[in-house]
């Protein structure tokens, strides 16, 4: 596991990794910050658990867009 998703798992509320360039792409896949349109909708209303699942799906994404 890396050391930033170590760092945010011992957060009690994990924030939006939303920086502000909500521009998609074709895939529906946001430039700014890399989630799926699907992610950011339903954001507000994920577990931590399932935040702290997206937030490691996005580390994952940025290296295959590399």
């Amino acid at each position: 596991m890396s050391r930033r998703v170590d760092l945010i798992r011992r957060m009690t509320n994990i924030t939006s990794p939303c920086v502000g360039i909500c521009q998609y792409d074709e895939e529906e896949i946001c430039q700014g910050c890399l989630r799926t349109s699907g992610e950011i909708i339903q954001w507000t209303a994920m577990s931590e658990e399932e935040r702290l699942s997206v937030i490691e799906n996005l580390n994952k994404r940025a290296e295959l867009l590399g």
